[in-house]
């Protein structure tokens, strides 16, 4: 079983869908990382799994760590005018 997925076990799943709108691509490229390297490092840390497709996120994980990470997101694509290294 991938890793990224085993927060499933033994707690109840939370998906939380999001929309950065109006979409912002210089934002979103910045928030995402080089393939999506920002949004694998979230994952990691929160253990959530986090699927997006142009300004759209899915993100699931228990409670508490899907909520800390759409948080989290939403910060950080507030302060993305200027790449997140």
């Amino acid at each position: 079983m991938d890793n990224a997925h085993s927060f499933t076990l033994g707690r109840a799943a939370l998906i939380l869908r999001h929309r950065f709108d109006p979409p912002d691509n210089t934002r979103l490229s910045h928030l995402c990382g080089p393939l999506d390297a920002h949004l694998r490092e979230v994952e990691r840390t929160l253990q959530v799994a986090i699927t997006r497709r142009g300004s759209a996120l899915r993100i699931e994980g228990d409670r508490e760590s899907a909520t800390a990470a759409l948080a989290l997101l939403e910060r950080l694509y507030a302060g993305a005018d200027a790449p997140l290294d």
